[in-house]
């Protein structure tokens, strides 16, 4: 019996060499983070900026909140058919703290019975821009010898980060249903590169994880196959 377990043993390690590995690409379902039926309505705000401690926020040429607000909106009407609400004008929220927003049961709840929603969507965004000057290493050819040498250089950098915290309420009791926290970072190898394109250009990486808090999603994953 010993003898026979070795040969079966051998024969798989012997199979597994014999075997070709081919690469492929799985589209993985994934649940939304909030289940709903698709049809509910929706009221999308406000968000506040966060300022940390008792630093002043960074004077941008835009409003960070009010341009978060629109692009989740025009986000959800294009990836799912919830009813989007439109907007009140002067709604604003008695505090600018991410951690309180949550606890305004009763805020909510009157804004909700206002519009006539299921859901409010509310939160606080922080968004930071910072130009910095990098080292980085780079090639070139001498024009003596022609070899190829290494020299370090100065290049100046554009960073943007986010830090996005989403809040679902329901709107008939106030009560925080859901949170979630996005964060993301992304540099530009061009100082006083435009805020508004680099604010953009986060929202966009951001996109499937935003929309998949409401929405079922698809994700793309690679697997290898053993091929005989």
């Amino acid at each position: 019996m010993r003898s026979l377990r070795v040969a079966v043993v051998l024969a798989f390690v012997a199979a597994a060499g014999w075997a070709t590995t081919r690469e492929v690409v799985l589209s993985l379902p994934l649940r939304s983070k909030l289940q709903l039926s698709g049809h509910e309505r929706l009221y999308i705000g406000p968000f506040v900026r966060e300022v940390r401690g008792d630093e002043a926020p960074a004077q941008l040429k835009f409003d960070v909140a009010a341009e978060f607000e629109r692009f989740l909106r025009k986000l959800l009407r294009k990836e799912s058919k919830l009813v989007i609400l439109p907007q009140l004008e002067g709604v604003r929220v008695p505090t600018t703290d991410p951690l309180e927003l949550a606890t305004l049961a009763d805020f909510w709840r009157e804004l909700g019975m206002r519009v006539n929603a299921d859901y409010v969507v509310a939160g606080s965004i922080e968004f930071t821009v910072q130009d910095t000057t990098q080292p980085k290493m780079e090639s070139y050819e001498s024009p003596i010898d022609g070899r190829t040498y290494y020299r370090q250089v100065m290049v100046e950098q554009t960073g943007f980060s986010y830090d996005i915290l989403l809040n679902i309420f329901d709107a008939r009791s106030g009560a925080l249903l859901l949170q979630e926290s996005f964060k993301d970072t992304q540099e530009r190898e061009e100082k006083a590169f435009d805020e508004l394109t680099g604010m953009f250009a986060n929202l966009y990486a951001l996109e499937n994880k935003l929309a998949g808090v409401f929405v079922p999603r698809t994700v793309k994953s690679k697997r290898f196959l053993f091929v005989p």
